[in-house]
């Protein structure tokens, strides 16, 4: 057993609790230079009342001095600046990681994709070639019948409009046209002449 706990065993034999409890915050007082009169002088009684006590303020007095002649530790000139630098530098160095990373993942997402497409047309292919060839030959088709269609329904109404026929029944229209004008525009000037008749 050592001499803490020697002293510890002795001073439950020899003290009761509310000594012991009163010492340890008269000794927290004193160690903090605290202590009222009134305090010092019961202080001072329970030093000289009880020998472990005197140990036990000194020791703690020894412990005191030890930390009191410790040198503060001082942060050298620019310290701030270069933490803040530090760890503005580690929080860029952070975001580009997190970038980097992002941007992997979505590269492989897209690689991903398009490896999935190319396989997924790969297998209907291979399963469906027939089928799809089929269609395209029918696509094929279609689009070619429109378009001989659309060729031969421009030249045959160009070969129409050729025709002794299809000019008289132009110039006909044209002349009817004509005459619908002229009466709509003599109406017009009629009616607009009509209210300026006196009564």
């Amino acid at each position: 057993m050592n001499w803490s706990n020697k002293t510890e065993d002795r001073l439950q034999e020899t003290m009761r609790p509310s000594d012991e409890q009163e010492f340890e915050w008269l000794m927290s007082l004193a160690l903090d230079d605290r202590l009222s009169t009134d305090e010092r002088a019961r202080f001072e009684t329970l030093l000289t009342k009880h020998e472990e006590l005197a140990h036990v303020w000194n020791s703690w007095r020894w412990i005191d001095r030890q930390f009191a002649a410790t040198p503060a530790i001082v942060p050298s000139s620019g310290f701030v600046q270069r933490f803040e630098a530090r760890l503005a530098q580690q929080e860029q160095q952070r975001q580009q990681r997190v970038l980097l990373l992002s941007a992997a993942l979505a590269v492989t997402a897209l690689v991903m994709v398009f490896l999935a497409i190319i396989g997924i047309g790969a297998l209907i292919l291979f399963t469906q070639g027939q089928w799809i060839g089929e269609q395209l030959r029918i696509l094929a088709f279609a689009y070619t019948s429109l378009q001989r269609w659309v060729t031969s329904t421009f030249e045959t109404a160009a070969a129409l409009a050729r025709t002794p026929q299809a000019q008289l029944l132009g110039a006909l229209y044209t002349l009817f046209v004509i005459v619908i004008m002229a009466a709509l525009g003599q109406l017009l000037r009629h009616s607009t002449r009509s209210p300026n008749r006196p009564a």
